[in-house]
């Protein structure tokens, strides 16, 4: 932060007055109302730790910093502001992460009598508004929609970059059947095998594949697995342990092509689908894929409530309950 130039710390202060202004016209354009929440307030719990201010006037009393205005959004609801926004400083008392602070800003908007393609429509065309007229550039109208279990089946995240390929494939059904008794046991076990099929990389060298594998165990997993198609077939050291089916379907599943590497991570699922998503974009950065000028946006949807843990069985909550459960 330190480092960057005046002109710089200028041209983002502007940038987000331009960007709050073109909010601000669209939402009030639709029928909005801006209306301002107090700071000062009685605690409301919602999962992270507040932030507290002492009262002068009542000794041992204390104000709460807002996690965000969610009491006051609903009194407004109830009362008959059918629609509000407020562009609105949130507090949380949370430990750092690099998409996180103490004190951020976020656009806050409330609705009532919609369904969720009013919302999505909604948001789709402030984005919309937002990239043209803060930016110069023209995206959409329209979004792709990925359902979350499309987004961690294919990219193995929930803000999949969708700028370049390199899609995960399922393949435990295969593995069950391979005679790979590592895997094969995972598989067994309710965990999954997930692959990767990078067009082209039987070109990259040993050395590289080693860091990769290094890199993936620095995400958790136990190693990653490769085999580099040829035209004599599969070469890895773990094909001597595969047999013909499971190669044949391999190569079928993968479309794989003599040059093409083929890499795997087998484990739990979440486990499997962090280790194999963080290769994926590490390998988009280090083989140039991706076009840093380029903007894809989509919206990601049907996130689940709660997910059964890998080692107890047992249910856990997996996302805010601040949601309406699908009719389904």
């Amino acid at each position: 932060y330190l480092d960057l130039r005046r002109e710089d710390i200028q041209q983002n202060l502007i940038f987000r007055s331009r960007v709050a202004a073109v909010v601000r016209n669209y939402l009030l354009e639709r029928e909005f109302v801006e209306i301002e929440t107090p700071f000062l307030m009685r605690s409301t719990p919602e999962g992270a730790r507040d932030f507290v201010v002492p009262s002068r006037k009542f000794t041992g009393k204390f104000y709460a910093l807002p996690q965000s205005p969610q009491l006051y959004k609903q009194l407004l609801m109830v009362s008959g502001f059918d629609r509000y926004f407020q562009i609105t400083k949130c507090f949380r008392d949370e430990d750092l992460r690099k998409d996180r602070q103490p004190e951020f800003t976020q656009i806050d908007l409330e609705m009532s009598f919609v369904d969720e393609e009013d919302i999505l429509s909604l948001i789709e065309g402030l984005v919309v508004e937002i990239f043209d007229k803060s930016m110069g550039l023209k995206i959409g109208p329209k979004f792709p929609r990925l359902t979350y279990a499309e987004a961690m089946g294919r990219y193995g995240v929930d803000k999949p970059d969708t700028r370049f390929g390199l899609e995960m494939e399922n393949v435990s059904d295969i593995f069950a059947e391979s005679g790979f008794k590592v895997f094969q046991t995972i598989v067994e076990r309710g965990g999954l095998v997930k692959s990767i099929n990078v067009k082209g990389g039987a070109t990259i060298s040993r050395n590289q594949i080693d860091n990769l594998v290094a890199f993936a165990q620095e995400q958790g997993a136990n190693g990653m697995a490769w085999i580099k198609v040829t035209e004599k077939g599969l070469e890895s050291s773990i094909v001597k342990f595969l047999n013909e089916n499971c190669q044949k379907r391999l190569k079928e599943r993968m479309h794989g092509e003599p040059g093409d590497l083929l890499i795997f991570v087998a484990d739990k699922t979440s486990l499997v689908n962090k280790t194999l998503g963080a290769v994926r974009l590490k390998l988009g950065d280090d083989l140039n894929l991706i076009d840093h000028a380029k903007f894809d946006v989509l919206f990601v949807t049907e996130f689940p409530l709660f997910e059964r843990d890998y080692e107890t069985g047992q249910i856990a909550s997996m996302h805010h309950p601040f949601t309406s459960p699908m009719a389904e």
